[in-house]
């Protein structure tokens, strides 16, 4: 069983986009160690997913919450939306 202090730093480098490989480089673990934990557990928790692509979208502590994880996914979404004559009040409720 890992530590509890390892188990936070997936998540926290997870959230920050790095790829298992990484991770296990930077942690000094096995890449399976990190891709079987990343299986186990594939919800991050408080996690804000991309609407477009559905990666993880970093936010910044005291800003506006972001729900694209760069423009080319926000600007592909809209334009996606805008072609089927969807309205943006489908997204508000």
């Amino acid at each position: 069983m890992m530590k509890k202090q390892v188990l936070n730093a997936i998540t926290q480098m997870r959230i920050a986009g790095k790829k298992p490989t990484e991770i296990a480089n930077t942690l000094g673990l096995s890449v399976n160690t990190v891709k079987s934990h990343i299986r186990r557990h594939p919800d991050i928790p408080n996690t804000i997913y991309c609407l477009n692509c559905g990666k993880p979208v970093p936010q910044n502590e005291g800003r506006k919450m972001k729900k694209y994880c760069c423009d080319r996914c926000r600007s592909s979404y809209w334009n996606h939306r805008y072609r089927k004559g969807d309205d943006c009040r489908d997204l508000c409720g």
